[in-house]
């Protein structure tokens, strides 16, 4: 469907706005991209998912994004709602930690008020 293949380029566009506010710590582009409610799951960091307010802690204080790519992103298109199944790598580290590697990703896309928000993620480490 030709309306599927708009949302699919869109978002595929919004994950790439996104990491580039997260790598510039553009708090105002995070606001708007990312939704209240928001939940960032990954396993090799933490055990228990981090809240919004966790996520944009992190990614507007000690999260340093140096470089990052998208190696894939396909997206499924379900009505006001999508996800996208990314291979993404990271040259990137919070404080001391070391988190650069390559990664297999999945973001829930929501569409509020006519605009879209991730809504949740999940990082799986790769590499």
């Amino acid at each position: 469907m030709a309306a599927d293949d708009d949302v699919r380029e869109e978002l595929t566009r919004l994950e790439h706005e996104w990491m580039h506010a997260h790598q510039s710590r553009d708090a105002d582009r995070l606001e708007e991209l990312v939704a209240d409610g928001f939940r960032f799951t990954a396993i090799h960091l933490h055990p228990e998912p981090m809240t919004r307010e966790q996520w944009m802690g992190a990614a507007l204080g000690g999260y340093t994004i140096t470089t990052f790519a998208f190696e894939e992103i396909d997206v499924d298109v379900f009505g006001e709602t999508a996800v996208a199944h990314a291979r993404y790598s990271q040259i990137a580290s919070y404080s001391t930690v070391n988190l650069s590697n390559v990664f297999r990703l999945t973001d829930v896309w929501s569409k509020h008020a006519g605009h879209w928000q991730v809504v949740a993620r999940h990082s799986s480490v790769l590499g």
